[in-house]
């Protein structure tokens, strides 16, 4: 997400940031290229008025802080200039004092609140709470049943119509999530159906649901529902997909609210609460650590990492042990996303340009899926007649099976060398499988 923006700012802050001695007329020319830089991301031309000049403002007579640079105190003031034009956001959901708590999502059709509103209740549940969603939207075609097969798929209750919040009574659900109406375009009919439902409905909060690919179109979107209907803060979808950033700079001024969360891919566990600072921070390149981390911390099974870490260290890595790593691994989502998190992993991402490494370890879980249980237990048994066998079932080249069986002795090796592995994340040995058994991997 944000990489066009992140390049062009990079670009921007490097010749003012490469100068030892900050001069005014560096800060000038490097104004102007920030300026272009959120233009070209399709930045609201207001937002980015005011944007540079607050910047310019925090520059004027500042003192150079203690530990820094002058270059890396223009750096720092558009760092917190970024946190404040994203919202300053770092606030979850908010809970009802007299459950049940009801989110009312509202949007334009297609901006992905049904989704969404699977993927909050799922969050709910991480919290501790009992969720249900409740379908409203009759008008789109299968709108219903898509609410419900998504809502089946994660185990979480469902209900249709207004009769959800006394279903949710009866079931002992403390959160509703109610999925509402959309249009291809904003008309005063949605709005007022969406007036009428929160005047019959005790709605704890009403969030907006924008597409970040729409761009400006998102904007007035949030200045018609900000307006016509009134919303508590906004969700924005689909922002594994922009690299502009736009949208996510300008909806603050738009609808007068926060960001709330952010939705970065398909799966229900890819919703995150928008955290301003970790956002500017991948926005400007420097990572978001924290975020990494506490993905990690959700999708790691501990005892079955402990369980392969004992393994390693006595040199008896199975397959069974590689494939679960590769499984917890996809389970924090794309490798994509979480190069967004690390430190310098714009630059990464551009050497791997043309490279797919998900597809890559998909292969790798088809190839140990074709093994027996033997196999997978003591890969030593697998010589060439079982490798041609393996290959044949996993629909891969025997070529294929000898470079995963050399990332798995790779791994051995490194776990040998250097003795135990991370005892705090114990995800050490997730990275080098990509690299370590010859051409490919």
């Amino acid at each position: 997400m944000f990489e066009a923006l992140g390049e062009r700012l990079a670009a921007a802050l490097k010749k003012i940031t490469g100068k030892g001695v900050l001069r005014p007329e560096d800060v000038e020319a490097g104004l102007r290229e920030v300026r272009l830089a959120l233009l070209e991301a399709d930045v609201n031309f207001k937002v980015v008025k005011g944007f540079v000049e607050r910047v310019r403002a925090r520059l004027e007579g500042a003192e150079i802080s203690p530990g820094l640079t002058a270059p890396q105190t223009v750096v720092k003031a558009v760092n917190d200039e970024l946190v404040e034009l994203l919202g300053g956001n770092a606030e979850g959901l908010r809970y009802d004092s007299r459950p049940p708590t009801v989110l009312m999502l509202v949007g334009l059709q297609g901006s992905g609140k049904t989704t969404t509103a699977v993927k909050l209740a799922v969050l709910a549940r991480r919290d501790g709470h009992r969720p249900l969603v409740a379908a409203l939207d009759f008008r789109r075609p299968a709108a219903v049943e898509q609410l419900k097969t998504l809502a089946d798929r994660e185990s979480v209750a469902f209900a249709k119509g207004e009769g959800a919040i006394d279903e949710a009574q009866r079931l002992n659900c403390d959160v509703v999530v109610l999925d509402t109406a959309g249009r291809m375009h904003v008309d005063a009919e949605l709005m007022e159906e969406l007036r009428q439902l929160k005047s019959r409905v005790r709605v704890t909060e009403t969030l907006l649901v924008a597409d970040s690919m729409t761009g400006q179109e998102a904007v007035k979107v949030g200045e018609a529902f900000g307006r016509d209907v009134g919303v508590d803060g906004v969700i924005l979808t689909k922002l594994d997909g922009d690299a502009r950033g736009g949208a996510a700079l300008s909806l603050r001024l738009a609808t007068g609210q926060r960001i709330r969360f952010a939705g970065t891919g398909e799966k229900p566990s890819d919703l995150e609460v928008f955290h301003a600072e970790r956002m500017a921070s991948r926005i400007l390149g420097m990572g978001d650590v924290l975020t990494l981390i506490e993905k990690a911390e959700r999708a790691v099974d501990r005892e079955k990492a402990a369980e392969v870490e004992k393994h390693l260290r006595a040199g008896t890595l199975s397959f069974d042990d590689f494939l679960a790593q590769i499984r917890q691994l996809r389970g924090m989502g794309s490798l994509e996303s979480m190069l967004d998190m690390v430190p310098g992993g714009g630059q990464l991402k551009g050497q791997l340009a043309g490279a797919d490494p998900e597809r890559e370890m998909k292969r790798m879980e088809a190839i140990i899926l074709s093994m027996t249980p033997r196999e997978r237990a003591h890969p030593d048994l697998i010589d060439g007649a079982r490798k041609r066998r393996i290959a044949r079932g996993s629909g891969a080249q025997p070529a294929d099976v000898n470079r995963l069986l050399k990332a798995r002795e790779a791994m051995q090796k490194l776990a040998k060398q250097f003795g135990a592995l991370n005892r705090k994340g114990r995800l050490g040995a997730l990275p080098r499988i990509q690299g370590q058994g010859g051409a490919g991997w």
